[in-house]
């Protein structure tokens, strides 16, 4: 009898261990959730704000400068919070940890940044992220390509746009761009096509 209730016991104290631990990964989801919402929100008002001005003003008046300085500087205080997010939960805060859509905050906060060093710090991570399905593999081309970009070189997927010499917009060069569509479609991307003419690039 009294090996029972000793049995009892420990089963109990087992039994709560396991609802505390539950319990504290529960709040901590919740509080991490209610992080990147509100990463996101701010990013995405002041973004909209920016837009605003820049169409008031035009892109080299000093209300649009000062509106892409304090865009520059959010977007480091949200990479510094993303970061510690990520240890945090040891790891990207994909869709098992934070579900859709916060799953894609982390990494719209690391293409943001300026530095090039954060998008290749990160890139295998996002990478992995999305081979295991806790990210769309779409943020992968991005990043890829912006990394490439940056390190001029030819893109692979074709994502990164920019205004040439004539004022236009155009795409970076791109390597094998006869394959090109074969690989935006395993990255889940819309033919090339289809994607410049929604970004308004004449080719």
């Amino acid at each position: 009898m009294k090996t029972k209730f000793l049995s009892l016991i420990i089963l109990c104290l087992i039994n709560t261990g396991l609802w505390a631990q539950a319990t504290k990964s529960a709040a901590n989801t919740a509080d991490v959730r209610k992080r990147l919402t509100q990463i996101y929100e701010k990013d995405q008002k002041e973004r909209a704000a920016y837009d605003a001005i820049e169409r008031q003003y035009g892109w080299g008046a000093k209300e649009a400068q000062d509106a892409r300085q304090k865009i520059k500087d959010m977007d480091k205080e949200h990479l510094a919070e993303v970061e510690k997010i990520i240890a945090q939960v040891g790891g990207y805060p994909g869709k098992s940890v934070v579900g859709q859509p916060l799953d894609q905050v982390a990494f719209l906060i690391i293409q943001h940044s300026v530095d090039r060093a954060v998008h290749e710090k990160y890139l295998p991570m996002v990478t992995e992220a999305a081979q295991k399905g806790e990210l769309d593999k779409a943020g992968v081309a991005f990043l890829t390509d912006q990394v490439k970009v940056q390190k001029k070189e030819k893109q692979i997927y074709g994502t990164q746009i920019h205004i040439n010499n004539q004022g236009q917009k155009d795409v970076y060069p791109i390597e094998d761009e006869a394959n090109l569509d074969q690989r935006r479609k395993q990255m889940d991307l819309e033919p090339m096509a289809a994607y410049l003419a929604r970004m308004g690039v004449k080719k």
